[in-house]
């Protein structure tokens, strides 16, 4: 026993290296898969009253006119939920509103570049940013970059730092990249998928090549995620003889494993937009074969950073663990797409119907995009006038959608055209048609192109440019979703208010659960009574209703206090009896608690039971003496390990790093006869690390930057998306 424990402790103290503490990762149900906005309002009458939303978590904070415009409001993306220090970033400027009262920029760490691209928000004040390169004629000097960079807001110091980064391979990047911009992103089950356009120039070819990119990220690896990067690329012809303007993710979340794939906006040679729909064979499969395939030295898997140079490097052969690139840096792989489709936008005086955003398109003789006179009734209508001069400036037109998982399923899409005031607002459900409906906004103020989401109450808007002027629609209610359950009524419900009652989910006036314990079932008998450690573990339950295990996630979870829980827990064949098997570890005599819950989303409650009965359980005594002599003796083991490996990477650093430094810069750089790696050998302070993250092999053209600071290492948790 002894023996075991020092085991134990010995395997502890080695996984601390690749251990990285963070807040594990939680949006709501609306935003599990995207958060494009994170100011809403909670009523539509009070425009000064805002609800923030950042991580799943959010505040409501009112913040006059006179300190900032409606219009400009709902374009912040706001970084953390402090009203009198809350943090933003507005047209790529960080700025800090004090006190609700005084707006103020925050200042830049030297060495961190200012933002140019969107941004994704977690967090403990940390943000990726996917910074925008546009130079088209490969022009010099042209700034340094990075191309992902997680920052740091600093609220008490007001200043923003770079922590990780994947850099530059070479100072001459500039001569190869013409332009790298993030489009879209995606997230869910602890992954980030980041859409990024690109244009590269390959100098011995003497040509341009336009791709499409995409980079998955692990959240679970904390402030380290950089570390985790894998991407697929894709070329396709028309990805050269057209521009591409626009590219989204579409994900159809009611099919058993999520149905994803892009819809893509080109712009021809004779400036008319088209639309296609780009599909995947397994999407999310696809990234972790692309890791394992470069671990193992296949052909055509390269490093991304390589690639963009559009040089020859091949893949480190090394074993692969799943978010972890070990050797190789951003494994990479062109691959094609299984399927790709045309789709057509229509603006029409009325309701249409268009095809499903996964089917093949029924054009019906119709090329075009857009109608604007048709003739029949109801969904089945036929343009007999096209206004062929619409796509001629994508600059005012744009497409966007949103999507949400269980209980909803829903997709929404809007797309929109300033020139002729008009906008589509589409919804599409269970493998459906796509239903658009005309929004008849009428305003003579400008509006944003954007169409905004609201949290709660579920509604979408549209704000005039200057004037601070809202339109909104709201959405039906969502509780009729959940009207075939009490429990997922409660359990997914409760953020929209809604309520069980009289066989019905419905809206109710409070804003509060009463009450989640026996109140969609109950528990009618236990057995056996008694529990020791001589007798059977098997622990019998009967309910009066079913609990059934419906939802991705869902789970059950059975003990008997607060330390004895059940494991190995199985229903009968409906949901009535469950028999599972009694850990022992307090004694006592404690009632049985039954709980239906589900992790996935940071806005559901658990719904549970009660049991009236007790159960006596007589634990056994745990040997105390050993886990404290365990405890000394590992204890001693651990510092007799740190101090051995403390000297040794010294030594290694000594021999593999040559220092030097310029003004107030620290620089690593790896000897050309050695290609190890330099490690952040600090596990408590922030540093700015402007390479890969520790861990990873680098090669001798890679430069290392650390920087102190005096703030500790967080780490990485939920996030919204920032234009």
């Amino acid at each position: 026993m002894l023996i075991a424990n020092l085991v134990t402790i010995l395997q502890l103290v080695l996984s601390i290296e690749y251990s990285y503490s963070f807040n594990r990762f939680k949006n709501t149900q609306y935003t599990y898969y995207k958060a494009p906005d994170s100011v809403s309002f909670r009523s539509f009458a009070n425009l000064t009253s805002y609800d923030i939303y950042v991580a799943g978590e959010s505040i409501t904070i009112h913040i006059p006119t006179s300190v900032v415009g409606v219009s400009e409001i709902v374009n912040w993306k706001v970084v953390n939920l402090d009203k009198n220090r809350l943090m933003f970033v507005h047209k790529n400027k960080p700025q800090i509103l004090i006190d609700r009262k005084t707006i103020r920029p925050m200042k830049l760490k030297p060495g961190t570049n200012p933002l140019t691209g969107p941004i994704i928000v977690f967090s403990d004040n940390e943000t990726l940013h996917v910074p925008t390169i546009f130079n088209p004629n490969l022009t010099e000097p042209f700034p340094k970059w990075n191309y992902i960079e997680l920052l740091y807001f600093d609220d008490q110091n007001e200043e923003v730092s770079v922590l990780r980064s994947l850099p530059r391979l070479k100072d001459d990047d500039w001569k190869f990249i013409k332009e790298w911009k993030m489009m879209d992103y995606i997230h869910f089950d602890d992954k980030l998928y980041l859409l990024i356009k690109r244009s590269i120039w390959n100098e011995k070819t003497a040509s341009v090549t336009q791709e499409i990119s995409i980079i998955r990220l692990c959240l679970d690896k904390g402030t380290e995620l950089i570390s985790s990067a894998i991407e697929i690329r894709y070329n396709r012809p028309e990805f050269q003889n057209n521009q591409i303007t626009g590219a989204t993710f579409i994900c159809l979340a009611y099919y058993e494993s999520e149905k994803i794939f892009l819809l893509i906006t080109h712009k021809t040679a004779n400036q008319t937009l088209v639309h296609k729909r780009y599909f995947f064979n397994d999407f999310v499969s696809l990234f972790d074969e692309t890791g394992q395939e470069c671990a193992s030295g296949s052909n055509n898997y390269t490093l991304m950073r390589y690639h963009l140079r559009s040089e020859v490097r091949s893949c480190q052969k090394t074993t692969y663990k799943n978010c972890s690139s070990n050797a190789n840096t951003v494994p990479t792989v062109e691959l094609n797409f299984t399927k790709i489709l045309n789709y057509h936008f229509i603006f029409a005086d009325g309701t249409s119907e268009l095809t499903g955003l996964e089917y093949a398109y029924n054009h019906t003789a119709n090329e075009t995009h857009f109608c604007h006179q048709r003739i029949g009734y109801g969904y089945k209508q036929i343009c007999i006038e096209i206004d062929k001069n619409f796509n001629q400036d994508d600059s005012i037109q744009n497409v966007e959608v949103f999507f949400f998982g269980y209980p909803f399923y829903y997709l929404f899409l809007s797309y929109n055209n300033v020139l002729l005031n008009e906008s589509r607002r589409c919804e599409q459900t269970k493998i459906g048609p796509l239903r658009c409906y005309k929004n008849n906004i009428i305003s003579k103020d400008g509006l944003q192109l954007h169409s905004y989401f609201n949290h709660r109450p579920f509604a979408f808007f549209h704000a005039t440019k200057a004037t601070n002027k809202l339109f909104f629609r709201l959405i039906s209610d969502r509780c009729r979703d959940l009207d075939f359950s009490c429990i997922h009524c409660m359990m997914y419900g409760q953020s929209m208010n809604c309520i069980w009652s009289d066989s019905r989910c419905e809206k109710r006036k409070d804003q509060n659960v009463t009450q989640t314990v026996n109140y969609c079932f109950k528990i009618t008998s236990i057995s056996p009574l008694m529990f020791n450690s001589s007798s059977p573990e098997t622990l019998t339950i009967e309910l009066d209703k079913p609990l059934e295990l419906k939802v991705p996630k869902d789970y059950y979870v059975i003990k008997a206090g607060p330390h004895n829980y059940c494991t190995n827990i199985k229903p009968n064949h409906n949901g009535l009896i469950f028999n599972c098997s009694m850990r022992l570890s307090e004694s006592g005599k404690f009632k049985i608690s039954v709980s239906l819950q589900n992790d996935r989303f940071a806005d559901t409650i658990s719904m549970s039971a009660l049991s009236t009965e007790h159960v006596d359980i007589l634990a056994p005594e745990v040997d105390y003496s050993s886990i404290i002599i365990s405890l000394f003796l590992g204890s001693l083991l651990i510092s007799f390990l740190l101090i051995v490996y403390s000297r040794y990477k010294k030594q290694q650093f000594k021999k593999r790093s040559t220092y030097y430094s310029y003004g107030n810069k620290r620089k690593f750089s790896n000897s050309k006869k050695q290609r190890g790696y330099f490690e952040t050998t600090s596990a408590i302070t922030r540093v700015k690390a402007q390479i890969l993250p520790s861990k990873m092999n680098t090669t001798n053209e890679t430069t290392i930057q650390t920087r102190p600071s005096s703030k500790p290492w967080t780490s990485v948790s939920s996030s919204y998306y920032t234009r």
